[in-house]
């Protein structure tokens, strides 16, 4: 919840930048997005979507995601 909290917040945040204020490696940060994604073959919740910004990977509420964390300042 809290990397949807921080995205919710600021939206389309750099996932080295995301990785540093949650405080965790890039691989512990990439597991996460993987469950939090899109992706069917991982059983993505479909939360989080990842896009290419050039050179750098940028983080980005989904829909989903956003409705889920308007639900959780309800």
């Amino acid at each position: 919840m809290a990397l949807l909290q921080l995205l919710a917040g600021e939206d389309g945040q750099s996932i080295h930048r995301v990785a540093k204020r949650m405080g965790l490696g890039l691989s512990e940060l990439q597991r996460l997005l993987t469950a939090l994604g899109p992706d069917p073959r991982f059983d993505g919740l479909d939360l989080v979507e990842q896009r290419s910004d050039g050179t750098r990977t940028v983080l980005w509420l989904t829909a989903k995601g956003r409705r889920l964390c308007a639900g959780a300042d309800a």
